[in-house]
């Protein structure tokens, strides 16, 4: 990986955004195999190679040990946690996270992790 800023992608980016090239220009893509393993579509599937976004593991325990430390509940997924682990560990990349979940947005507020709202649907 590169020592630019660190772009990384939930898997709201990924599938949401008609064209995620334009990223590319503010920092290095990445995101994580949690989100990866939640692409289901042809389209979807092919963006990370087509694009050239790494993907950084992220052990079961590093979402383990994550929840401990910054006390995440079970209601925010272990692919937002996996975001969470990766940000964290980028710190020095001045990381910023592209997704459109409110929960997610507000822990990383809470962990001063900079972040980018896509596409937020207001709740009825």
């Amino acid at each position: 990986m590169s020592n630019e800023d660190a772009v990384i992608l939930d898997t709201s980016a990924i599938l949401h955004m008609r064209d995620l090239r334009p990223l590319s220009s503010i920092g290095h893509l990445i995101t994580t195999n949690y989100v990866i393993n939640e692409l289901k579509d042809a389209r979807a599937i092919a963006v990370p190679e087509v694009l050239g976004i790494d993907i950084y593991d992220v052990s079961e325990n590093d979402i383990i040990l994550t929840r401990r430390a910054y006390r995440i509940p079970r209601l925010l997924s272990d692919t937002d946690v996996s975001l969470i682990v990766l940000a964290m560990k980028l710190r020095d990349r001045n990381p910023l996270v592209i997704t459109d979940d409110s929960l997610l947005i507000k822990f990383l507020r809470r962990l001063g992790i900079r972040y980018s709202v896509i596409f937020l649907r207001k709740r009825q």
